[in-house]
């Protein structure tokens, strides 16, 4: 009753806080009192990495993996195969929608049979996970995620991931005590791209260049993986169990 009554109290203050404001600014505009100015030039604007990824698309790289997020999958609902395209050039993964008969479609989503919902698909490549770690220089121990971007291509509508905006995640886990509780915990360490070193994040001319990017992506510049690689490494993979017994 009273943690009721004490929000019921705080939204009426927030309100009247809030009107108060839209009054103050009206008021200013009909007097024809300009409102403080303030420039953008000093600022910067954190990586989104930094927030809440929960929602956002986005891809985990581990040695020899890779795997589409949850967000991924329900932006392109229905859709089960990809065709996975890398610019060494770029230093980006392009994922391209495509149809199951596709020589060098991957199946990167799947329906559960209990249910019949879609669910993200693991899909494993040596040969191409590998390629990808020897252009960027990542740590084979370490997993990376890096949130992407819809954009356009000569075949429809696309999925960017700029690799260099990665995160590294330590795959060892490091002690910590609690200040509140006095507990000694265990988390796991990220690492930021070197280029938000010693800086909050973009700078405002950054992040306006970065806006007006052309968000139309030409397939001639990156590199797709055959049908023959995924499905020999499926092949080794299978060989190996069975030689485990």
């Amino acid at each position: 009753m009273e943690e009721n009554q004490e929000n019921s109290m705080k939204n009426a203050y927030n309100y009247q806080e809030a009107e108060l404001i839209r009054k103050l600014v009206q008021l200013r505009k009909e007097q024809k009192v300009e409102l403080e100015y303030e420039s953008l030039e000093d600022y910067e604007l954190p990586p989104r990495t930094q927030f809440s990824m929960l929602k956002k698309p986005a891809v985990s790289i581990k040695f020899p993996e890779f795997t589409f997020n949850m967000a991924c999958i329900r932006l392109f609902e229905n859709v089960q195969h990809i065709l996975p395209w890398t610019s060494e050039n770029k230093k980006r993964l392009m994922v391209i929608m495509c149809s199951e008969e596709e020589m060098s479609s991957v199946e990167w989503a799947r329906r559960q049979q209990k249910n019949n919902e879609w669910i993200n698909k693991p899909i494993k490549s040596v040969e191409f996970v590998d390629k990808i770690f020897n252009f960027m220089g990542w740590d084979r121990n370490c997993r990376y995620k890096v949130l992407g971007r819809v954009a356009n291509s000569e075949r429809g509508l696309c999925l960017l991931f700029d690799l260099a905006d990665a995160i590294m995640f330590d795959p060892n886990m490091v002690e910590y005590k609690d200040e509140a509780t006095g507990e000694t915990k265990k988390k796991r360490i990220i690492y930021y791209p070197d280029h938000y070193k010693g800086r909050i994040g973009k700078s405002y001319n950054d992040y306006v260049a970065s806006q007006q990017m052309n968000m139309f992506e030409h397939i001639d510049e990156y590199v797709g993986k055959t049908y023959n690689d995924f499905e020999g490494s499926e092949n080794n993979e299978g060989q190996e169990n069975n030689g485990n017994g």
